[in-house]
């Protein structure tokens, strides 16, 4: 079972390897939460994070899924990640 400094690694690797083109994603810093052995991280648009400027920021995405057990990723979209109130 993955810890949550291995799940943190896997989740930026993740967003680096599948949404680097266009508009880069990045972690939320201290938006992290484990629900059973799954991880679950927020994140946003890296220029946002830096700007804090709305029109940077990306809509649409949800959250970063991590399974503890097998290390499998995921990005959920907007409605499943509100479905979950997690942040």
């Amino acid at each position: 079972m993955l810890d949550a400094e291995g799940a943190t690694v896997l989740a930026q690797n993740f967003l680096d390897q599948h949404f680097s083109q266009g508009m880069p994603l990045a972690l939320v810093e201290g938006e992290r939460v484990q629900v059973g052995t799954d991880y679950f991280f927020d994140c946003q648009s890296a220029a946002h994070l830096l700007t804090g400027d709305p029109q940077d920021m990306a809509v649409g995405t949800g959250y970063v899924r991590i399974d503890g057990d097998t290390g499998e990723c995921r990005l959920l979209g907007a409605v499943e990640s509100a479905g979950l109130d997690l942040f």
